[in-house]
């Protein structure tokens, strides 16, 4: 049964292909321009509005989609969270519990577990979004590179220069938003570290305001984020930090 973040993912990947797509259109548009390659040959220019046409249709299926993929994003983060709660306090708020999401099954329920799962969750996610940048930052050089090309050399109206530029754009604010969440990530992940390392050998009571406030900073991160994890960057990478994480539990005695 696909889930909401399965969704997100097929969304995402068609968002991909519309982005290739659209790219190629730009540069052939931008290169018959250049060359007049319409006035050369009539099949051309007969179907160069429908070209033109066309690209603006994927940009706006593109909208779509990543209004979407948005939609489904915060709608499968809210099941998630209720999920976090409920293996953190042994309560039923999700209807169902989340299979090996966590791997604290031994701690007792209660704020303690709370944390400790946030800090699971704060380190899988830095490292797959930082995973995750390399893709992010090419996909986004490439194609502003192409709409930078596409301007200078072009010779177009102003409403097909605004439509060219939402895609790069929204690549953009997409690189920049994973720069923010990756310091965030990394700020909070040394602070759970620090945490912890004053917790060893004494009682979590005294600390539980500073570990909420670690909890929401986490979780406020994502909200404001709305940046899915990459799936298949997760499943390569499951093993090695599954192991990493069992290192530091270890490390900061989290029995």
């Amino acid at each position: 049964m696909k889930t909401d973040y399965d969704r997100v993912n097929e969304c995402n990947n068609w968002k991909g292909w519309i982005l290739i797509f659209s790219t190629i259109i730009t540069i052939a548009l931008t290169i018959n321009e250049q060359y007049n390659g319409a006035s050369e040959s009539i099949i051309i220019k007969d179907y160069l509005d429908l070209i033109i046409g066309l690209n603006s249709i994927l940009v706006l299926i593109y909208i779509v989609l990543d209004l979407r993929a948005d939609h489904l994003y915060n709608k499968a983060e809210k099941l998630r969270r209720l999920q976090y709660i409920d293996n953190s306090f042994n309560t039923g708020f999700a209807g169902h519990s989340a299979s090996n999401y966590f791997s604290q099954d031994n701690l007792i329920p209660g704020f303690y577990k709370l944390t400790v799962n946030c800090f699971e969750n704060t380190f899988h996610t830095y490292h797959i979004v930082k995973l995750m940048q390399k893709s992010i930052y090419r996909n986004a050089l490439l194609v502003l590179l192409v709409f930078m090309f596409s301007a200078v050399v072009g010779n177009k109206g102003a409403v097909r220069m605004i439509i060219e530029a939402i895609l790069p754009l929204a690549l953009v604010q997409n690189t920049i938003r994973t720069i923010i969440v990756v310091g965030r990530l990394e700020t909070l992940l040394d602070s759970f570290k620090a945490l912890f390392t004053t917790l060893i050998g004494t009682t979590f009571a005294s600390r539980e305001p500073e570990a909420i406030k670690q909890v929401i900073d986490y979780e406020t991160t994502l909200a404001w984020a709305s940046l899915p994890l990459d799936s298949k960057l997760f499943q390569v990478s499951q093993t090695q930090l599954a192991t990493e994480w069992d290192a530091l539990k270890s490390q900061y005695s989290i029995i």
